[in-house]
C-alpha cells in the first residue's frame, strides 16, 4: 500500500499557496496510480488538501482520504471529509507532547510521496519535511 500513498506536509499558514496547483498535483498523482492520501489534520494546508481530495472523489471514486490522529481526543476539523479516521495502535501509550511528532513519523513511513507546502525551516512541518527527505519519499514542494 505504501507505494500508492501520499502524505500532506505543510504549515498552518497557507499564504501564497496556489490551490489550483495543489489540485493539479493531486490529480497527476492519482493518474500515476496514487490511491491513498494521508493527512495529519492540523493546519490550513492539511484542511485545504483534505477538502480537495474529498472533492476529487467524485471524479476518482477509487481514491481514499484518511486522517491519522495523534491521540484519541484530537479535535477533528471535519470528519465528513475522510473515508476513515486512523489512530495508530503504536501511539496509544505515547506521552501527549510526543504524540504529534510520532504520528508524523508514522504517516511518512507509510507513504512514498509527500505533497508539501513548506516555506520555513522551523516548526513541525519543517521537521516532517526533513524526515520525508531522509526517508527518500518522492517530494513535491509547492512553494
Amino acid at each position: 500500500m505504501k507505494e500508492k500513498t501520499a502524505v500532506f506536509i505543510g504549515h498552518n499558514s497557507t499564504v501564497g499557496l496556489d490551490t489550483k496547483l495543489l489540485e493539479q498535483t493531486i490529480i497527476n498523482l492519482i493518474e500515476e496510480n496514487i490511491t491513498t492520501f494521508l493527512s495529519g489534520g492540523m493546519g490550513g494546508f492539511d484542511r485545504i488538501s483534505a477538502r480537495i481530495v474529498y472533492n476529487l472523489k467524485k471524479t476518482y471514486p477509487k481514491i481514499k482520504n484518511y486522517l491519522v490522529i495523534p491521540y484519541l481526543n484530537f479535535n477533528i476539523f471535519d470528519q465528513s471529509l475522510f473515508d476513515e479516521i486512523i489512530f495508530p495502535e503504536e501511539l496509544e501509550f505515547i506521552p501527549y507532547k510526543a504524540a504529534i511528532p510520532r504520528r508524523n513519523k508514522y504517516i511518512i513511513e507509510h507513504s512514498n510521496t509527500a505533497i508539501c507546502f513548506v516555506k520555513n525551516n522551523f516548526g513541525g512541518a519543517a521537521k516532517s519535511f526533513e524526515l520525508a527527505k531522509k526517508n527518500r519519499l518522492n517530494i513535491i514542494n509547492l512553494i
